[in-house]
């Protein structure tokens, strides 16, 4: 019975409480569940801190500081958790026999960070993932570093020593907006890559990308290094999910290319896929040009001009271009015709025949992937057509307000005149007065 009760006044009690508040004292009265200890809660005790953010050397006392800003503070990770030794034994805290390793070797900075960042538990708590040690042992940068490779990157490599700031603070070395300084800092580094035989040129090529034109101008949905290359999981470069990534935003180019003799090809000699054509990290607008062009990324530099597959490449951009060029034409007429004419004609359907006629330009060099002539042919007449609409429209439009211009003179001709023969008449009847 006294079980009953006491369960009862229990239920009672958390029942008209706030539940944040319940769940506070109820954490409270349960010694077993330690939570961690934030920054500005630290035990007095707590040696290693104490001493190293009194230390004039700022090497030694950077660290102490920088983590008291970091996401690991907040969560009540600690030197000891890192480092190991016994913060609060001032005689073993560096010991070895108290689990100190000090500065940690690169080689085992992932499985360090993996106790933690493994464990589905402590993850869970913070809303975050579990798989990343794994994704990254199986990454090329995972791969080199587990291989003994010291200059491969690991985690602090990205994320930071001490300072390891929430991925959504913007001034983390992880956040959206820093990712291509972030991989640029090794992978614009000569001494880095040229001994291993590779290039270091991706962040000065990825600069003159449209991708970076448009993230340089605050657009973050733009494609950054991770967006293609992933995080924790970089795979190589040859792999398939590496050389298709571009699907992933690109759906409609990726639906008419998979439709083309082009996929044929890569299913079949692994080339050409999007990078052939628009090269991977200089990635920029591409224009009618290509298909005659001498460029590395060109048609030519896989087709002999004097083959078939050149010929109907060369009838595309022909295609193209009339389709283009009308609609160019036709929009700087419009233009140049509402500019000119300030207002007094209703051109709300021409606009819009113009809009459709620009949308459908963006759809034709979109269905250049399909290398289907025929299609091509079909969507740059129905294009032609709306361009010549328009372009009738302001012809008509301009003859109308030449009409009106002639019509204006005609009528202040008339008035001009009138005005002057009652002149005239008023004179002569003053005249008929005096006499």
């Amino acid at each position: 019975m006294s079980y009953r009760v006491s369960a009862l006044a229990v239920f009672m009690f958390y029942a008209t409480v706030p539940f944040s508040h319940a769940a506070d004292t109820l954490q409270a009265a349960t010694p077993a569940v330690v939570q961690p200890t934030a920054s500005n809660q630290q035990p007095e005790e707590y040696n290693c801190i104490n001493c190293h953010k009194e230390m004039e050397d700022e090497r030694l006392k950077t660290p102490v500081t920088d983590w008291q800003e970091s996401a690991h503070a907040q969560a009540g990770v600690k030197c000891a958790d890192c480092h190991g030794g016994d913060p609060v034994n001032v005689d073993r805290a560096m010991e070895p026999s108290a689990g100190f390793i000090g500065k940690p070797k690169p080689i085992d900075i992932p499985k360090l960070c993996a106790k933690c960042h493994s464990d589905a538990k402590k993850m869970r708590v913070h809303n975050l993932r579990s798989d990343q040690f794994a994704l990254y042992s199986d990454s090329v940068h995972g791969r080199k570093a587990l291989a003994g490779d010291e200059g491969a990157p690991t985690c602090v490599s990205c994320h930071g020593k001490h300072k390891i700031l929430k991925v959504k603070d913007p001034n983390s070395k992880v956040a959206r907006k820093n990712i291509p300084d972030t991989c640029g800092s090794c992978h614009s580094k000569k001494e880095i890559f040229e001994k291993r035989g590779r290039k270091s040129d991706q962040l000065e090529k990825y600069r003159k990308s449209r991708h970076h034109e448009l993230f340089a101008k605050g657009d973050l949905l733009a494609p950054t290094c991770f967006d293609c290359h992933g995080n924790h999981g970089i795979q190589p470069v040859t792999t398939e999910r590496t050389q298709t990534v571009c699907f992933t935003c690109h759906t409609r180019q990726a639906e008419y290319y998979k439709t083309s003799k082009h996929w044929d090809a890569w299913q079949k000699k692994g080339e050409p896929v999007c990078r052939h054509c628009h090269s991977n990290h200089d990635v920029v607008r591409p224009t009618p040009a290509k298909f005659t062009g001498d460029g590395d990324n060109d048609c030519s530099a896989c087709h002999d001009e004097k083959s078939a597959q050149y010929a109907t490449g060369k009838e595309i951009q022909q295609v193209v271009m009339s389709a283009v060029s009308a609609a160019e034409n036709a929009g700087a007429a419009l233009d140049d015709f509402e500019k000119s004419a300030h207002g007094g004609f209703e051109m709300g359907d021409i606009k819009d025949k113009m809009d459709k006629a620009k949308e459908g330009i963006k759809e034709l060099h979109t269905l250049t992937h399909k290398m289907d002539l025929d299609a091509l042919k079909k969507k740059s007449e129905g294009l032609m057509q709306v361009s010549r609409m328009v372009s009738d429209a302001v012809t008509k439009m301009r003859a109308e307000v030449k009409t009106r211009w002639i019509g204006l003179v005609a009528a202040c001709a008339i008035l001009i005149g009138f005005m002057a023969a009652l002149w005239l008449k008023s004179r002569q009847v003053d005249k008929a007065r005096d006499d």
